[in-house]
């Protein structure tokens, strides 16, 4: 088995062969919890990130086809584990409560179902927008400047301060054609 490339490996674990998923478990593992501990810092959160990808890499083997190299697949399923747990992790609530202290007018109640429903609005628009808009969002208002948002999402400065304008432009203009109030 430790002589079988990546991609002959994967197509044993594609035909059921437990082997070769250990195999490429095996040496995919580590390099994989290096560089999301570099994203996230957290070992016991990496390492159920990294396990979620082989998991998942196991219960879909018979429906992923490789459009290149093992490894370019691999990192790129690692990246969006990645960008799920960013979107959903205690930045953003952490950014919430921050918004908080704004409910001093009104009733409480109504400010909190307003800002939600505002934030599901932002949410689903992002969806519409590109699976790279919502990261890029969510990383910039936990505080994040853009050479670190580029790092974390190994993408160039000058790509992201496209994509924010763009993503603010896109927003703008649909927040405007909704007439919210």
């Amino acid at each position: 088995m430790h002589i079988l490339t990546d991609e002959e490996l994967y197509h044993f674990v594609r035909n059921d062969d437990r082997r070769a998923y250990t195999e490429l478990y095996n040496r995919f593992r580590a390099p994989l919890l290096d560089y999301t501990l570099r994203k996230i810092n957290k070992l016991d959160i990496a390492e159920d990130i990294v396990q979620d990808v082989f998991v998942k890499l196991w219960i879909n083997r018979g429906h992923i086809d490789l459009e290149g190299h093992f490894v370019g697949y691999i990192y790129r399923t690692l990246r969006n584990a990645i960008f799920d747990y960013l979107s959903h992790s205690e930045h953003v609530q952490r950014y919430l409560n921050t918004v908080e202290p704004l409910t001093d007018y009104g009733d409480p109640t109504d400010f909190k179902v307003r800002e939600e429903s505002f934030w599901n609005i932002i949410r689903q628009l992002l969806n519409q927008y590109s699976p790279n808009a919502q990261p890029i969002v969510l990383l910039r208002m936990q505080g994040y400047k853009n050479p670190e948002i580029a790092r974390m999402l190994n993408l160039s400065e000058k790509t992201i301060r496209n994509q924010q304008s763009a993503i603010i432009k896109y927003l703008k203009l649909k927040l405007a054609n909704l007439n919210l109030k």
